[in-house]
């Protein structure tokens, strides 16, 4: 996969039925980005230098010659790294069964740079992972009947909670202790991974923006930038 340009992102399509999109970083250390989730499970490979993510209150890093899996659904956040360089491929498989919590393993140094690794690879890397971890438990399914429910429906958090059999700031509470965020930020997020999934089917940058319920293109590019590392034209462009 090549690398455009140092120091940012870049993402395109796979050529495999089994991964949604790669995305490729090489430059110096590794950016910083705000708290995030996908709708895929996001397989981290570090060839040189490493990632580092904050969950959970915690900092988990990763260093050369070793891959996680940041499961579906896990609020994380990239934290910058000081290396002088960093090698990185990340690649967004469809969510299966699933660990509850990020996991690591080390992959040996097995390649130099990202064009020695083919999708077999990934995969083969994934199902080691996820056979490893232990099945989502019940208070996971509840997280994402809970991340469901404010995903789909366009009703008022009061309504919403009301639902839930709670007040509005209790409801925001117990979303925060779920979910890691506040309702509208999780609203937010899902909006976001929307407009990653209707870029990549190549829907026009200012029809996403309204398709996904952002108020305008430059809306979504703020968002998308600092969440992503990369702009929405970017992204679409692969």
């Amino acid at each position: 996969m090549p690398f455009a340009s140092p120091n940012a992102w870049h993402y395109r399509p796979a050529d495999d039925a089994g991964i949604v999109e790669l995305a490729s970083w090489r430059g110096a250390g590794s950016l910083g980005l705000r708290p995030h989730f996908h709708d895929e499970n996001q397989i981290v490979l570090v060839l040189s230098g490493s990632r580092a993510f904050r969950i959970d209150g915690a900092t988990v890093t990763v260093p050369a010659g070793h891959a996680a899996l940041i499961p579906a659904g896990l609020l994380h956040a990239p934290m910058p790294t000081p290396d002088k360089e960093t090698v990185c491929l990340n690649a967004y498989v469809p969510a299966g069964r699933t660990p509850s919590s990020l996991r690591v393993i080390s992959i040996r140094a097995l390649w130099r740079s990202v064009d020695e690794i083919w999708p077999k690879h990934i995969l083969e890397i994934a199902d080691d992972i996820q056979s490893r971890g232990r099945s989502r438990s019940a208070r996971i399914a509840d997280k994402t009947k809970l991340g469901v429910t404010l995903t789909e429906s366009a009703g008022p958090i009061d309504a919403i909670a009301m639902n839930f059999g709670r007040s509005r700031e209790g409801f925001s509470r117990m979303v925060r202790r779920e979910l890691g965020v506040s309702p509208h930020a999780f609203r937010v997020l899902s909006r976001l991974n929307l407009a990653r999934q209707l870029l990549r089917a190549g829907e026009p940058i200012a029809a996403v923006a309204v398709d996904a319920g952002f108020s305008d293109q430059s809306h979504l590019t703020r968002l998308f930038r600092r969440t992503f590392g990369t702009t929405p034209g970017v992204y679409w462009r692969g």
